[in-house]
C-alpha cells in the first residue's frame, strides 16, 4: 500500500457533483493521496481557514454557494494560501482559448487546466509534476 502524503497537507477536492468527487477522492486515495473534500465554495474556504491547509486544490468552476471564482479571489487575499497549487479541473474552461487560459492563470494563480471528464493518467502526471515525492509511484488503476 502507497504512503499518504506526509508534509504540505491534504488535497482538497472542491467539486459539487457527488459521483465525481466520491470517484476522485476514491482513486486519488489508492495513488497514495491524503484527500479533503467539499461540495461547494463555502466548504473549500472552511477548509482553508482550517489548522491544516491542503498541499493542492483541485477545484471545479461551477460550484454552488460560492463559485470557483470566489474561491480563487479569497484565496488571493491570504499570502500562505496564495501559494498553494490550484488546479482546475472544470468543462467551463473548454471554451477558453490557450491565451485566456493563460491570463487567467497569471491572474487567479493557476497552475493548470484539467478538462472534465478527466484523463486519470493526465491528472496524476498533473499532480506529480506539482508535488513531486508527495506520493508512492503506484500502478496507474482505473478511474
Amino acid at each position: 500500500m502507497a504512503s499518504t502524503v506526509a508534509s504540505g497537507g491534504p488535497l482538497l477536492i472542491v467539486e459539487d457533483d457527488v459521483d465525481i468527487r466520491e470517484a476522485l477522492q476514491g482513486y486519488l486515495e489508492l495513488q497514495g493521496y491524503e484527500v479533503r473534500v467539499a461540495g461547494d465554495g463555502r466548504e473549500a474556504l472552511a477548509h482553508l481557514a482550517g489548522p491544516v491547509p491542503p498541499c493542492l486544490i483541485l477545484l471545479d468552476m461551477g460550484l454552488p454557494v460560492l463559485d470557483g471564482h470566489r474561491v480563487l479571489t479569497a484565496r488571493g487575499t491570504d499570502p500562505a494560501l496564495s501559494r498553494v497549487p490550484v488546479v482546475i479541473l472544470s468543462a467551463e474552461t473548454a471554451d477558453m482559448s490557450p491565451r485566456d487560459r493563460a491570463v487567467y492563470a497569471a491572474s487567479q494563480g493557476v497552475a493548470a487546466f484539467l478538462p472534465k471528464p478527466v484523463d486519470p493518467r493526465r491528472l496524476l502526471e498533473t499532480l506529480r509534476r506539482l508535488l513531486p515525492g508527495l506520493a508512492a509511484p503506484q500502478a496507474d488503476a482505473p478511474l
